[in-house]
């Protein structure tokens, strides 16, 4: 999950309809060194940021591998757009959690989600 976190991170960052990708494994993260001092992996939780509300919902209901959901825990990847819970992060923002799936099937659904929206 960790390994296809690490891989995930800079193709959501290059892809055109993410705005931002919050993972403390990229170097351009605040708390990157911090968090490489501290851990031995960074994790499987990516914080993504796309432009609005609907395009959050669309991604995560419209990608086969991707469970919405409230709370994580499970192997599979997982989302869930945490405005909606009154939290002060913009509309589009999507907490990611990376499964265990084969990464480059991850990917082509991941991809195919964001390019139809």
């Amino acid at each position: 999950m960790c390994n296809n976190a690490e891989a995930l991170a800079p193709r959501l960052a290059e892809h055109r309809k993410i705005q931002q990708v919050k993972f403390p494994g990229r170097s351009s993260h605040p708390a990157h060194a911090l968090a490489k001092s501290q851990m031995l992996r960074f994790g499987m939780i990516l914080g993504v940021t796309l432009s609005d509300k609907r395009s959050a919902e669309t991604f995560i209901n419209g990608c086969k591998f991707i469970r919405p959901t409230t709370s994580f825990g499970g192997v599979h990847t997982s989302a869930e757009r945490r405005a909606r819970w009154g939290d002060k992060v913009p509309e589009g923002f999507v907490r990611l959690s990376v499964g265990c799936e084969p990464l480059e099937q991850l990917w082509i659904e991941i991809k195919s989600a964001l390019d139809s929206l």
